[in-house]
């Protein structure tokens, strides 16, 4: 069994809605996938309404900060019980991600002459930097994904702004509290943070696996195993070949690793 438990619809970042995300991922042979949209659990909830031959991990990924760092942090979770402990906390982070892509909007009008039509503002749930990437596009700019981190809205350009400042510690709790399981995302993609110090928080795991990143794995494996931890994998995929992210089917967590999550899982 082949199991990508990163992924992202269009209630986040993502550019296809939950059945459309099954249907792609059922194509590109996956047997599990978690939804695990940006501080929303509400493409995954209505993933698991839909009944397709494809098994579905309630997830979620969490923005939260260290040293002046983006971390992310993913949750898993075994049903949605205690979830709902959590919404409250994720509608604050929900409004200030609106509030944050407006001034964003001002600077790239500001420093690009970028001028989008923000009606997309009031269609998605939890507006992130790709959400704002992708509309770039949408509406005809000629820049790619890969261009627009780096120039525009990647940490430190001209039109970035933080997101919100939720501690990673907090995060963590938040998402142990209730009920999950809380796991470093992408740590390969850490530049001012050890991931040693983030696993110290009480992290129940760690993404070892992620695209374009096997020379890292063996690392990430050793922490893991040093720290009894599990590790997942994922693609975390947005779309297709938008130049940052992995494709379905490209990167999956199977065989003992998977067992072993899916273990964790149950017993939460």
């Amino acid at each position: 069994m082949k199991a990508d438990l990163h992924s992202h619809t269009n209630f986040s970042d993502g550019k296809y809605s939950p059945d459309e995300l099954l249907d792609y991922a059922i194509n590109n042979n996956i047997d599990i996938i978690s939804i695990t949209d940006h501080d929303t659990f509400s493409g995954v909830k209505e993933a698991v309404k839909i009944n397709k031959n494809i098994k579905v991990i309630l997830g979620i990924e969490l923005s939260t900060y260290l040293n002046d760092e983006s971390v992310h942090i993913l949750g898993y979770f075994k049903n949605l019980d205690n979830v709902e402990k959590m919404e409250p906390i994720l509608n604050d982070l929900i409004i200030k991600r609106k509030s944050r892509a407006i001034v964003m909007l001002d600077k790239l009008e500001e420093f690009f002459n970028i001028k989008l039509d923000r009606s997309f503002l009031d269609d998605i749930q939890s507006i992130t930097r790709g959400t704002i990437s992708k509309e770039i596009i949408k509406q005809g700019y000629q820049y790619s994904n890969r261009e627009i981190f780096t120039k525009m809205i990647g940490d430190g350009c001209p039109a970035y702004l933080p997101s919100t400042k939720m501690d990673t510690k907090f995060g963590i709790k938040l998402i142990k509290d209730a009920g999950g399981l809380a796991v470093l995302a992408h740590p390969m993609l850490l530049k001012k943070n050890d991931p040693i110090n983030v696993v110290k928080l009480g992290v129940d795991g760690i993404e070892a696996i992620y695209p374009n990143q096997a020379d890292k794995e063996n690392i990430f494996r050793k922490i893991a195993k040093d720290n009894s931890l599990f590790i997942t994998g994922g693609t975390d995929f947005h779309y297709f070949n938008d130049g940052r992210h992995g494709n379905l089917g490209q990167t999956y967590l199977s065989g003992d690793d998977l067992n072993i999550f899916l273990e964790k899982l149950d017993e939460c």
